[in-house]
């Protein structure tokens, strides 16, 4: 079986046939591995809420709904390079930043990804929820104490 590296994100609307919102050629699986672990996915200033993922002839799908109750982080920096946010989840206000890694490569970040704890230090966290936000070029965990 040859390697796939064509994903596309679909509006998880049955009525509409489920629209393809933005189709990606070319990326590394790990990539594709990473963002089908993500519970949310942030483009153009948009917050997406993974409904499902799925594998087709020659593609993965990641279906999605838009979350129109949560905000994406306007103030918060942007990357040029693979990196990780872990931050201290809050519904109330803006996440806390932890922690920041800078990766070489997508294989970096699903290390961190696929865990359900995270030990910082002497503090075991638990994971929340994941996210790519493609605005900033960033994974971010959501944390809290453990």
């Amino acid at each position: 079986m040859e390697k796939i590296t064509k994903l596309e994100y679909r509006l998880n609307d049955p009525q509409n046939a489920y629209p393809a919102l933005y189709h990606y050629n070319n990326l590394d699986q790990t990539e594709i591995f990473c963002r089908r672990l993500c519970d949310y996915f942030i483009k153009d200033k948009k917050v997406y809420t993974k409904t499902s993922s799925a594998l087709e002839r020659n593609m993965f799908v990641i279906y999605v709904e838009e979350d129109k109750e949560e905000t994406a982080f306007y103030s918060a920096t942007s990357y040029s390079h693979v990196t990780l946010e872990l931050r201290h989840y809050s519904a109330e206000k803006e996440s806390t930043l932890l922690l920041k890694y800078d990766f070489h490569s997508h294989d970096e970040a699903l290390a961190f990804l696929g865990n359900d704890y995270i030990l910082l230090g002497e503090i075991e966290y638990q994971k929340i929820s994941t996210e790519i936000d493609e605005d900033r070029s960033t994974y971010v965990i959501y944390l809290n104490i453990n």
